[in-house]
């Protein structure tokens, strides 16, 4: 594994793949009237989102709000079907491929192959050894109030940096984290977008490394390292 993402932008830049972001995007949500109307000029569709973003001039799209109250009360950000697309196609050529195999293992939230189920399997895993080894113990529960609100883009854009040396790749990381942000937005990621999910886990990523560097806890780097 490479350590920084060069040299692959135009190259995985293709009619294809962006199709291919097409029919992942419209999984389980074909009868709506955007992707329906989308699909009736699929072609042409598909060239204007590759040329846009070959030459320079993809803009991403303007976001509408809703609110959703399951499993809380959240207001989601969401972009018009072309920019959904595009963040399918970002994420499946680039951040999936290159970044995620960086992470820690214990890493689950939203990731293929993983979720809750298998999170909740390897932590009772990790408390079999623990208590095997060292008796009693305590667990600290704990969660990151609005963690997506909270996400200084800046910080996000310059972490980004650490892994990609292709400098199109970067000016279009770049858009994507920047351009045409909802409302007033200063701070924080949209709830609602792809990438969204895949930028908070690289966010506190970072976070778990710092954790590492710093803290040396011998039994966290005997799990983790």
């Amino acid at each position: 594994m490479p350590k920084k993402i060069k040299n692959c932008f135009i190259k995985n830049l293709t009619f294809q793949k962006l199709l291919e972001a097409h029919y992942r995007a419209k999984r389980q949500k074909t009868s709506k009237k955007e992707i329906i109307l989308f699909e009736l000029n699929l072609e042409n569709n598909i060239t204007n989102i590759l040329n846009s973003i070959k030459n320079g001039t993809y803009k991403v799209g303007n976001y509408y709000s809703f609110v959703v109250y399951e499993p809380k009360k959240r207001i989601i950000q969401s972009l018009p079907y072309k920019d959904r697309v595009v963040h399918q196609w970002y994420v499946e050529e680039f951040i999936k491929p290159y970044i995620l195999p960086k992470f820690i293992y214990g890493s689950f939230a939203c990731l293929p192959k993983k979720g809750t189920h298998r999170s909740v399997n390897y932590i009772q895993h990790l408390m079999q050894i623990y208590k095997r080894n060292n008796g009693a113990f305590w667990i600290l529960k704990c969660d990151i109030k609005k963690f997506f609100d909270s996400i200084n883009p800046y910080i996000l854009f310059n972490i980004l940096k650490k892994y990609i040396n292709d400098k199109m790749l970067l000016n279009f990381t770049k858009t994507i984290i920047f351009d045409s942000r909802p409302g007033d937005m200063k701070v924080g990621i949209p709830i609602g977008n792809y990438t969204s999910q895949y930028f908070a886990n690289i966010y506190l990523n970072q976070l778990d490394q710092y954790i590492k560097r710093t803290l040396k806890i011998k039994y966290y780097r005997k799990i983790y390292g």
